[in-house]
């Protein structure tokens, strides 16, 4: 079968905004009222998750089929972001108690359980799981949507504007 698609049956009548594989079996894929479902065999079949939450899963990222994080936003003030994490493949998902007040971050990438980055209102790194972030000096004042590392020297971020990141270091 080339250039064929074929439609999977998903258990949810949401939308879904992102997917995220970690391998050919294992995949996640979020959406705008908390929902978080998971396959274990390359889309044949899909389980919805409970992410703890009702408002929109804006991201997904996994390093490996147990470890993973998400990014939500109240639908309520105060207005932000809350990072939710696993370790143990969505079975559990965990407010990390990290929230960004008046700042939303659109984008989440982890290198390892330690080293991850955000994109959002700006680049935020941490190097110890999340239990710190630091704000990463871009000089751009423009929303980000999407930032990605092909390795660990090399990071791209992509936003707003047309605008267009990349680091070396």
């Amino acid at each position: 079968r080339t250039n064929e698609w074929e439609r999977l049956t998903s258990p949810t009548n949401d939308v879904l905004r992102k997917l995220f594989f970690v391998d050919p079996n294992n995949g996640w894929a979020s959406g705008l009222a908390g929902t978080i479902i998971h396959t274990s065999n390359g889309g044949n079949s899909w389980v919805l998750q409970n992410s703890t939450v009702t408002t929109p899963v804006v991201d997904i990222f996994f390093i490996n089929k147990n470890r993973g994080w998400t990014l939500t936003y109240p639908e309520v003030p105060p207005f932000g972001t809350t990072i939710l994490k696993t370790t143990n493949g969505g079975l559990d998902w965990i407010d990390d108690s990290t929230f960004f007040e008046n700042e939303i971050m659109s984008s989440i990438f982890f290198f390892d359980e330690f080293v991850g980055f955000l994109g959002g209102s700006g680049i935020k790194k941490t190097t110890d799981g999340g239990l710190t972030w630091n704000i990463i000096k871009t000089g751009i004042n423009a929303g980000l949507t999407s930032i990605y590392f092909p390795d660990s020297k090399i990071g791209y971020a992509a936003g707003w504007y047309s605008t267009l990141l990349k680091t070396i270091d």
